[in-house]
């Protein structure tokens, strides 16, 4: 078994769903934002940069991102339903 991320159930649930993007989705801007905050000269660099930004993510933040996951949820199916009704 492959070993577990930080941030989720990767090897569990392809990416390329879009039940799970959505919940993603967020998770990476919170990401992004602090570890892209500065430039990075190496991939490892920026590896550490994602380690500790996931490291510091507060347990508050996840739940309100969890817990705001329906939401996103329905408006993106809402979305695409009306997409296709085009």
């Amino acid at each position: 078994m492959a070993p577990r991320q930080p941030w989720g159930f990767h090897h569990e649930w392809p990416s390329s769903t879009p039940e799970f993007n959505a919940l993603d989705d967020s998770i990476w801007s919170i990401l992004e934002a602090k570890a892209c905050a500065k430039t990075h000269k190496t991939v490892g660099s920026l590896k550490r940069a994602l380690i500790k930004a996931w490291e510091e993510i507060r347990l508050k933040t996840l739940r309100k991102v969890i817990d705001d996951f329906p939401k996103r949820l329905n408006a993106r199916n809402e979305t695409q339903t009306f997409l296709m009704k085009k």
